[in-house]
């Protein structure tokens, strides 16, 4: 996900510090389920926004865009402030750049001619980096490589009980990222902190790498959301899908960790993997019905939840 910050004001994102009009909050060219997300705009809905990048973009892009994150939100009956940091590790992005992502980022036909705050449900770092837009090196040198601090690497797991790391939870997610939050915040109110790969340092490592370094936790939690749509060769019937690394990764997990150590939440009408017998899969769609499922799965495993 990421924060879309658009003004009429070539000299707005300039001093560290933008206020913009509540009705122009998070609103406008944002999905729906985004916009309820965050229409109360709480301190732990503000340090979410905040680990989101930012994209600052001055109406129809006259001069570079740039690439920085949120540091504080002040919030007033008619305004918010925004206090806000640019990140010099990255390259600005010339002028028509945020444009030519219209598709990539869901951009509206008149967004770009409009002063407003989006949050966009898209990997926007992801997305530069395979438009060649920034590399790799500016992502490790960036606020966003160190922004998310996790304990040393537990030891691998090993058979029993009390070999595993019951501190953690591996989470394996596709594009839906609210989704992802909500499983985070849940498994925080625990007590139990998430691990989220894509949130994790690369040092250099390789994605299979990072999986195998970073998956050393006493459980898993695999999020099937309707990422992908797919169909048999000669069928005419498609169905959604997970993405490919979120069944990968949910193979890798339960060779690792074992099937009881490994749960699939499930949004939607969405195609699962039928040749993996005795996996657990929880429906998402009732918020307190998951919550109590995972939970009971967490603790038959060892964790005091």
């Amino acid at each position: 996900m990421f924060n879309l910050l658009i003004t009429s004001d070539e000299d707005g994102w300039k001093q560290g510090n933008y206020t913009i009009n509540r009705d122009r909050v998070i609103v406008e060219y944002t999905a729906p389920e985004i916009v309820e997300r965050y229409r109360d705009l709480n301190r732990e809905n503000i340090e979410e926004l905040k680990s989101f990048p930012c994209i600052f973009v001055v109406e129809n892009e006259p001069v570079p865009s740039k690439i920085g994150f949120i540091t504080h939100v002040r919030v007033r009956t008619k305004t918010c402030v925004i206090e806000f940091e640019i990140d010099d590790s990255f390259p600005e992005l010339p002028e028509g750049t945020i444009n030519a992502l219209r598709n990539d980022v869901e951009l509206g036909d008149w967004e770009l001619s409009r002063t407003h705050w989006a949050v966009k449900d898209e990997p926007i770092l992801s997305i530069l980096l395979s438009k060649k837009l920034i590399s790799q090196e500016n992502i490790d040198n960036s606020h966003f490589s160190t922004s998310v601090k996790i304990p040393e690497n537990q030891p691998a797991p090993s058979s029993s009980i009390s070999g595993f790391n019951h501190r953690q939870v591996f989470i394996v997610h596709g594009h839906d990222e609210v989704t992802r939050l909500d499983v985070e915040a849940f498994l925080k109110s625990l007590n139990i902190e998430p691990i989220v790969l894509s949130q994790q340092p690369s040092s250099g490592k390789t994605i299979i790498e990072k999986i195998e370094h970073y998956s050393n936790v006493g459980f898993g939690v695999v999020l099937y959301t309707e990422c992908d749509v797919g169909m048999k060769k000669g069928s005419l019937v498609s169905k959604y899908r997970a993405r490919q690394n979120v069944v990968f990764e949910h193979g890798f997990l339960i060779g690792k960790l074992t099937r009881q150590r490994v749960a699939a939440l499930v949004k939607g009408d969405i195609e699962t993997p039928n040749d993996i017998s005795g996996v657990v899969y929880i429906s998402i769609e009732d918020t307190q019905r998951w919550k109590e499922e995972l939970r009971k799965e967490m603790r038959v495993v060892g964790y005091d939840v």
